[in-house]
This record gives structure tokens, C-alpha cells and sequence, in this order.
């Protein structure tokens, strides 16, 4: 934007529109282009920060996507979702403990007992497992697989843990 120029907030919708429909193609690195436009309107515009770091974790540039995280929490401190995505983060950097807590910060606060708690205690068994805390992996992997008993990776990893607890 130029000085004198003002910014509407058709603007920022505009551009986070653009932002996502190139992330839904997969053209990370046009919507991030796109993301930056829009929080360089808006630095507050909490679907642009988390949306951004997703797309950062589809380039494999965790830190920075753990970041974005972060900025969604200061903003919105009730927000769930950046929790789940720090976990996530955190899994692929093989930071077992930080992502533990963040999908335990997460399943204390996510409202529903959908799939994606359902999949967000998957992840924590996994950090739990990379802990090499077996006892905890494996109750988690219950409780995932009493919501659903069909999650074959669930299963899978209940199995290697129950073969390492004999």
C-alpha cells in the first residue's frame, strides 16, 4: 500500500481468499505471498497467521510455522486450533516433549470429541511413544481406538508397543 492509500477490509478478505485458493492448488509459495499481503494490511488477521504457518509446514519449515502458532495464541488465547498445529510441528521436528504439551493444551480445551480429537490424541500417543513412555502411548492408543476402532494407524502403533512392553 502505498502512503495515502487506504486499505478496506474487503482488501484483506480479498487477498486471504487469493492466499487460500492458491493453497488449496497447492501453490505454497504464491499463497504465502499472498498471506504476507494480507497481514502486512491486517497483523491481527488470525486466519492469515494460522493459515500461513500450515503453509510453511507443507514447506518443512517448522520453526517458522510453529511461530505463526505462536502469533495465533497472542492474538486469541481461546483459540484451539494453533495448539493442534503446534503439536503437529513439533511431532515433525522430533520435539517429543513440546508436542506432547501442545496436544495436551489442545485435547483440554478442543470442545468436540470429533476427528480431529480423535486424530490429536493419535499424535500425542506418537510424541508419548517418540518419550519412550510406553504405558502413556499405549492408553492414549485406547482411547483412540474406543472412539474408533477401525484407525488402522492407531492400531498399528498399539501393536509395536504392545510387542515392546512383553
Amino acid at each position: 500500500m502505498e502512503v495515502g492509500e487506504f486499505m478496506t477490509n474487503s482488501d484483506v478478505e480479498m487477498y486471504y481468499a487469493q492466499a487460500m485458493s492458491f493453497l488449496g492448488q497447492g501453490e505454497v509459495h504464491k499463497s504465502l505471498e499472498f498471506f504476507d499481503k494480507t497481514l502486512s494490511m491486517d497483523n491481527q488477521h488470525i486466519p492469515s497467521w494460522n493459515n500461513k504457518g500450515i503453509a510453511l509446514l507443507n514447506l518443512n519449515k517448522y520453526k517458522e510455522a510453529i511461530e505463526c502458532f505462536d502469533h495465533v495464541i497472542d492474538l486469541d488465547a481461546n483459540d484451539t486450533m494453533p495448539w493442534y498445529n503446534k503439536g503437529y510441528a513439533f511431532l515433525l521436528l522430533d520435539d517429543y516433549e513440546s508436542s506432547k504439551e501442545a496436544f495436551r493444551v489442545f485435547l483440554s480445551r478442543y470442545p468436540k470429541k470429533d476427528d480431529f480429537y480423535k486424530f490429536a490424541l493419535y499424535l500425542q500417543a506418537k510424541a508419548y511413544y517418540g518419550l519412550k513412555d510406553n504405558e502413556r502411548a499405549y492408553n492414549a492408543l485406547l482411547a483412540v481406538l474406543k472412539k474408533d476402532k477401525n484407525f488402522k494407524e492407531a492400531q498399528e502403533l498399539l501393536n509395536i508397543i504392545s510387542m515392546e512392553m512383553k
